[in-house]
């Protein structure tokens, strides 16, 4: 059995300690009710949640969640982690910790029980060596823990079907769009290390996480990402692609999170096909979840 890791009494019955694999049920329940807008999002929660106690991420550990536990209950009542991860600055390398699934039951909300573990995460970020903490989430929130505005998250430029370019009746798609397989890591990781000049902080990835992604993670997973890639009709690689695994906006926007292509290739070439393939895959990501695709 694995041995659960006391950090804290936090009295009346309340204790916080470290996660375990033997988690990993409870807590999935428990971050899908807190955490999902509706069924579908609620699972999808659940099962990332179970893909980090899994052990399969590279840079997260089974005992890297925060739990705080009724013990007269036994119920899980507060949680959130702490995934490690490296940007960049200008090129230049640092490591960050990156509080997530932060969440407490209603009933014991107002308690400071967020506080008591965000307290835990910054030293555990500390003693990693991370240079800061970064978090998306709720506006304004999170500015009683020590975090302030720094940067932009999200936008992006939005269509409908109106906006669709058509082909012609005796047109063939000229790029096709496929899975990317193991043996294109080499040249997907290539285009996106090329992308982060392009920007002032990026995130650092390598082979490990890129294979994590694609290949590791549950296809039902929230966070999990589609990463494509885009070839030429005769099968040549020109590009890589990535979008979430369902719509966005409760089923009613299909989303383009990356989108990458070599040197040399013309964006106004390939552009048409990427936005027919993200509709049509748009169009079945909204179907599964009884919605219409509006952009």
């Amino acid at each position: 059995m694995e041995q659960k890791a006391v950090l804290k009494d936090l009295g009346d019955g309340l204790v916080m300690r470290r996660s375990t694999r033997a988690d990993a049920d409870r807590l999935a329940a428990f971050n899908a009710r807190i955490h999902g807008e509706d069924p579908q999002d609620a699972q999808a929660v659940g099962v990332w949640t179970r893909d980090l106690l899994s052990g399969a991420h590279p840079t997260f550990g089974v005992d890297d969640f925060t739990i705080v536990e009724d013990r007269n209950s036994g119920e899980i009542v507060s949680s959130m982690n702490l995934i490690s991860q490296t940007w960049a600055y200008e090129g230049i390398p640092f490591g960050v910790g990156r509080p997530e699934l932060v969440g407490t039951d209603p009933n014991y909300r107002a308690r400071g029980l967020v506080r008591a573990q965000f307290e835990v995460a910054h030293e555990w970020s500390r003693q990693r060596g991370e240079q800061m903490q970064v978090i998306t989430g709720i506006p304004y929130f999170y500015r009683q823990f020590g975090y302030e505005m720094g940067l932009e998250l999200g936008g992006g430029r939005s269509g409908g079907e109106a906006h669709l370019p058509k082909l012609a009746e005796d047109q063939q798609e000229p790029y096709a769009i496929r899975p990317a397989e193991e043996a294109d890591l080499p040249f997907v990781l290539r285009l996106y290390q090329r992308s982060c000049r392009r920007s002032m902080i990026s995130a650092v990835w390598d082979e490990a996480l890129l294979r994590h992604e694609i290949f590791e993670k549950s296809q039902e997973n929230v966070n999990r990402q589609e990463v494509c890639v885009i070839e030429t009709a005769d099968g040549q690689p020109v590009g890589y692609l990535a979008h979430p695994g369902g719509a966005w906006s409760g089923g009613t926007m299909m989303a383009l999170t990356a989108y990458e292509l070599d040197a040399g290739v013309s964006c106004l070439a390939v552009n048409p096909t990427i936005i027919r393939y993200l509709w049509r895959i748009g169009q079945v990501f909204a179907r599964a979840r009884e919605r219409t695709l509006n952009s």
